[in-house]
């Protein structure tokens, strides 16, 4: 395995799902982290629902749940008083299969990906590190420092950092990761905790000294987070005595933390690359951005930053599309980093700031709005689906991107999705069997969904020439379908092609070949060959 397709720096979630997308194609690949063993840590907490289905498409969403704890609501406590509650555990519905938030710690999520590839016949090269990386033609050129000290030179046709915030990749590269450190110091605390809050609900703490958090997770454990006291900035190691000491009186709460297995205490990053590709060398998750914890973003970034990336890397290795393709993983998923650091970066700095204006807003005034807003919330559903939509990151789409433009063929109501669109959820109709339609994408790749009994052959052979990328779902017109051939604006037959990550490609009112082909050599930079 000296000359692998991809070599993935780093064995987090996001390098693991790379790898696990990879092993589901067969791309040959080597996957290596310096670390000893993966986390037993539980670190980043919250799986947001896009990623669920993202683990729903490879078959193991239903066992991330089982080792988690659905959050039946998330409320605030101002100054010792409980000012907000709302009930979030069917928060999403009609929008996603899995319309909750759940707490699932890292080192279980990494347990997971870990085994998917295990059945696959891979597995994570421990205590190996990459030294050095140089560009050479078509390949890179590794230097890998092995765990017996000794060193492998590894030919890779494309290599991927997903070596967190100190990325070796990143800085091999010299590429830019600009941003800023925010002087507040945090914690980050799991325990046992004597609290009058219900074992599966979150909450956030604003008193006059500390912000705080109460996250649930499994066996009567806590996450809690917060503010490190001013009178310990610049201890070197924070220890769970220095946070339990005061920490009912600061957040005016009743409570008492006990039995402590993890404690970390940290700064909050918020920056970005000036690019997620240079050459044949990629980023992803933490080695690309970095960000505050606020909204719990950052994993299920990394995570979606993989799967993006891993389908044109295969398209690229398996059916010849041109390297060309790849520079829309930067295209894409840089703008949703630069989103995410800024609206991130405000609400920190609202959060955090001991500036007494701030404070003030912070602690009297929020409560007011809060309580003027919340029965309005409550009440209005589409408050609700926008906020989710935002929080659990199934409003991403890409419909700005090179990938999506000139990608509609004919005319579509507005209503209709579009090209770069996350597929809606929406039920279908195959032999009787009613299930979401994404259920019906498990276990594939490039998907054609067939608006159609009988599609013409020039079209069917168009698909099948790229048979190892590409199949097809019909969906002929019958009193079940009808609701399908309306959401998706089809007026007598047509097709929707359907990305790997789950997102439309195209959209064609008509069952022209020649559509089909214009949009895979144009936009998926395939050269097409009859």
């Amino acid at each position: 395995m000296n000359h692998p397709d991809v070599l993935i720096v780093g064995a987090g979630p996001s390098g693991l799902m790379l790898a696990c997308q990879l092993a589901m194609q067969n791309i040959s690949f080597r996957i290596i982290d310096k670390t000893e063993d993966h986390t037993t840590q539980s670190r980043a907490l919250v799986i947001q629902a896009r990623s669920l289905e993202l683990l729903d498409q490879m078959g193991i969403a239903p066992r991330a749940i089982e080792n988690g704890q659905t959050a039946r609501a998330i409320g605030a406590f101002f100054n010792g008083k409980k000012i907000l509650r709302l009930i979030v555990n069917q928060m999403g519905g009609n929008l996603t299969k899995f319309p909750f938030f759940l707490m699932l710690e890292q080192s279980r999520t990494e347990n997971i990906l870990i085994d998917f590839l295990k059945a696959r016949g891979h597995q994570v090269e421990r205590r190996t590190e990459l030294q050095t990386l140089a560009e050479n033609g078509d390949s890179v050129t590794c230097r890998l420092k092995l765990p017996n000290g000794e060193e492998e030179t590894v030919h890779a046709k494309f290599i991927v950092g997903a070596d967190g915030a100190h990325s070796v990749v990143r800085q091999q590269l010299n590429i830019p990761f600009a941003g800023k450190t925010f002087n507040q110091s945090l914690f980050v605390l799991d325990c046992r905790a004597d609290v009058d809050i219900p074992g599966n609900e979150m909450y956030l703490t604003f008193s006059k000294e500390a912000l705080g958090g109460f996250f649930p997770l499994t066996n009567g454990r806590w996450r809690i987070l917060g503010n490190i006291p001013e009178e310990l900035e610049g201890k070197e190691n924070i220890t769970f005595a220095d946070i339990e000491k005061n920490f009912a009186k600061r957040t005016n709460m009743v409570v008492r933390l006990y039995d402590p297995q993890w404690i970390s205490a940290y700064h909050s990053h918020h920056r970005y690359a000036s690019t997620f590709k240079k050459g044949h060398c990629f980023l992803i998750g933490d080695a690309a951005h970095i960000h505050s914890p606020v909204g719990a973003q950052g994993m299920n970034t990394g995570l979606q930053d993989a799967c993006n990336l891993s389908w044109k890397l295969i398209l690229v290795l398996k059916a010849g599309a041109r390297p060309s393709l790849l520079d829309s993983y930067t295209e894409e998923r840089i703008t949703i980093a630069k989103k995410l650091v800024r609206s991130t970066d405000r609400i920190f700095n609202v959060v955090t700031s001991s500036n007494l204006l701030v404070k003030t807003i912070r602690l009297y005034v929020v409560p007011l709005m809060l309580k003027l807003v919340a029965p309005a919330f409550r009440k209005l559903t589409f408050l609700q689906r926008a906020a989710f939509k935002m929080i659990s990151e199934i409003g991403i789409h890409y419909r700005k991107s090179s990938l999506s433009k000139g990608a509609s063929f004919g005319t579509f109501p507005p209503s209709a999705p579009r090209p770069g669109d996350r597929l809606p959820y929406i039920s279908m109709t195959v032999d009787g069997h009613d299930a979401p339609i994404a259920e019906w994408l498990q276990n594939r790749f490039f998907c054609v969904l067939m608006f159609s009994e009988n599609p013409p052959p020039e079209l069917v052979s168009c698909i099948e020439t790229l048979k190892d990328c590409m199949s097809i779902q019909t969906i002929p017109e019958t009193p079940e379908t009808q609701t399908l051939y309306k959401v998706f604006g089809i007026k007598e037959s047509g097709y929707y092609l359907i990305r790997p990550d789950g997102y439309i490609a195209c959209r064609s009112q008509s069952m022209k070949a020649e559509t089909l082909k214009t949009y895979l050599t144009g936009n998926l930079h395939v050269d097409w060959k009859n």
